[in-house]
């Protein structure tokens, strides 16, 4: 598991660090405020300054904060460069997101970013150029993630291979790691064979081991089969 920060700076006189000032001046001072960051922001922040984006996607329980972006006059119809507000539930990596992220103070409001390893599995629901160019920008900072700490943690994440609801935009995350593996580490990769399927038995071994009668090839043969390549 990933548990490094990859990196231990936090540069705020980014682009994105002064829109987030900019915010945090708009926001009522009597009262705390918690923001996590997403999208490319993050990696700007903590890892590249010169990785641009044209917005800062963001996160928060505080219903009005959409008010306070406009009040910033950082809306998207107010500036090039602006906030996008966001649900929680657009982030979409690994379950263990919270357990590794860092946080900067800016009086009463805490930002919260991501690991760097949550960003880029993130990423790889879209897989735009621009997503591309966020991995090679953090390998080539950080030195990470190694392609065996990639597939480790895409295994822990394995439920975001799972086909999505009708309802949603489909993301092919199998089909964009075939497209990662030889861009940034070099070679071809079959996610089934070397993510999902390893995850699929790794979590078989974690359930009630003592039913020999189960046949565990044909559940794991099942299971293997909803995840459509």
């Amino acid at each position: 598991m990933v548990t490094d920060s990859w990196t231990n700076k936090l540069d705020l006189d980014t682009p994105a660090g002064v829109a987030l000032r900019q915010l945090q001046s708009a926001l009522p001072k009597d009262r705390q405020f918690t923001i996590t960051l997403f999208g490319s922001a993050p990696i700007q922040v903590a890892v590249d300054r010169d990785l641009l984006s044209q917005d800062i996607d963001l996160f928060s329980d505080h219903d009005e904060l959409k008010d306070f972006v406009v009040k910033a006059g950082l809306d998207q119809d107010q500036s090039d460069f602006y906030i996008q507000v966001c649900s929680e539930l657009n982030f979409r990596t690994s379950q263990r997101w919270r357990t590794r992220t860092q946080s900067v103070q800016i009086e009463n409001c805490a930002i919260i970013l991501p690991h760097p390893i949550d960003i880029l599995i993130a990423k790889l629901n879209r897989l735009e150029e621009k997503d591309l160019e966020a991995f090679r920008v953090v390998i080539k900072k950080t030195g990470h993630p190694t392609e065996a700490e990639m597939i480790e943690e895409l295994q822990a994440a394995v439920d975001l291979f799972r086909p999505g609801f009708d309802e949603e935009n489909a993301v092919d995350m199998t089909g964009n790691c075939r497209r990662l593996w030889p861009e940034i580490f070099g070679r071809e990769i079959d996610p089934r064979a070397e993510i999902i399927a390893p995850a699929l038995e790794i979590r078989r071994k974690g359930y009630e081991l003592d039913r020999p009668k189960r046949d565990y090839k044909r559940e794991l043969k099942e299971e293997l089969a909803r995840y459509k390549a």
